[in-house]
C-alpha cells in the first residue's frame, strides 16, 4: 500500500467523520447466531468501534488490525484492554472462532493497493477460515447505473460546490452517469482532506461484482443496500433534492461447516 498517498492531512476530522456512523457499523451484532468468541476489526483506525462495542457486547474478546502504526498506537491508548496489530502475521487469535468485520475499508484497499496486495487482502478475508465475515462499505449497483439526472447535476453546477465538482471531474472525468454524480456527492463535504478524498475510488467495483466474489465456502445470511441517512440529509439541506440512489451495502457471510 502507498502510505504516502494514504496520508490524512487532518486526522481529527477524519476520525470524527468515522464516529458519526459508529452505531450503524455494529449492524451485525444482533444478526449472528452461531457461536464465536472473537471480533477482529479490520482497518480499526484508533479503535473507536471496538471501544463502543465492548460494553454493549461484553461476551466477546476484541482485536483490531490496521496497517497504520500511528493508528494502532492510538488504538492501544484508546482501548488498552484489547489487542491491536499492524502486522497480520502476528495476530494470535483463532480465526476459525472469530468474526472479521470490514467496515469502510474495501474501497481504501482498492484505492491504495496494487493488484498483488488486493489479492492478499481477499485471501486473508476468505481464506483464513473466519466463522463470520461482515462487510459494510460504499457500493453502487450496475443495474442502477443510468445516465446522470441532469436536474441534480445542474443544481450542483450552479451551487457554491461547483469548484469541488470541477476538481472531481479533473480526476474522474466529466460526470455523465448517476454513479459518477453519487460518487461526488459522497465526497463533497470532506474538503479538509480533499486531495486524499478526491483520489479515493469509493466505487471500485459494482455491487454485483462484490457478490460474485463470495466463495462457495460462505453463505450470505444478511444483505442490505441503502442510502446513508446522514448523506441524504446533507444533500437535501445543501441542494434541495432527495438522493434516492443506494450508496452502501451491508453483508453478513457465514462459513459453511
Amino acid at each position: 500500500m502507498d502510505t504516502d498517498m494514504n496520508r490524512i492531512s487532518d486526522l481529527n476530522i477524519y476520525l470524527t467523520r468515522m464516529q458519526r456512523s459508529i452505531l450503524d457499523k455494529m449492524f451485525f451484532m444482533d444478526k449472528v447466531f452461531e457461536p464465536f468468541k472473537y471480533v477482529l476489526d479490520f482497518g480499526c483506525a484508533n479503535g473507536e468501534l471496538i471501544k463502543a462495542m465492548k460494553p454493549m457486547f461484553p461476551d466477546y474478546e476484541y482485536a483490531g488490525y490496521d496497517i497504520s502504526r500511528e493508528m494502532i498506537e492510538a488504538a492501544r491508548q484508546n482501548v488498552p484492554d484489547s489487542k491491536f496489530y499492524d502486522d497480520w502475521d502476528r495476530i494470535d487469535i483463532p480465526f476459525e472462532d472469530s468474526l472479521i468485520n470490514i467496515s469502510s475499508t474495501i474501497h481504501e484497499v482498492y484505492s491504495y493497493c496494487d493488484e498483488k496486495d488486493i489479492d492478499i487482502f481477499w485471501d486473508r478475508v476468505f481464506g483464513s477460515g473466519f466463522k463470520y465475515v461482515t462487510i459494510r462499505d460504499m457500493s453502487y449497483a450496475q443495474a442502477d447505473d443510468i445516465p446522470v439526472r441532469q436536474e441534480q447535476l445542474r443544481v450542483i453546477r450552479n451551487s457554491s460546490c461547483a469548484e469541488w465538482l470541477e476538481s472531481f471531474e479533473q480526476v474522474w472525468g466529466r460526470v455523465e452517469t448517476q454513479r459518477q454524480l453519487v460518487h461526488f456527492l459522497l465526497k463533497y463535504k470532506y474538503t479538509q482532506n480533499w486531495d486524499r478524498e478526491v483520489h479515493e475510488n469509493y466505487f471500485p467495483f459494482f455491487t454485483e461484482e462484490l457478490i460474485k466474489r463470495i466463495p462457495d465456502s460462505y453463505i450470505p445470511v444478511y444483505k442490505d443496500v441503502f442510502t446513508l441517512p446522514y448523506t441524504s440529509w446533507q444533500i437535501r439541506k445543501d441542494f434541495g433534492f432527495e438522493l434516492k440512489d443506494h450508496t452502501h451495502i451491508k453483508l453478513i457471510l457465514e462459513r459453511k461447516d
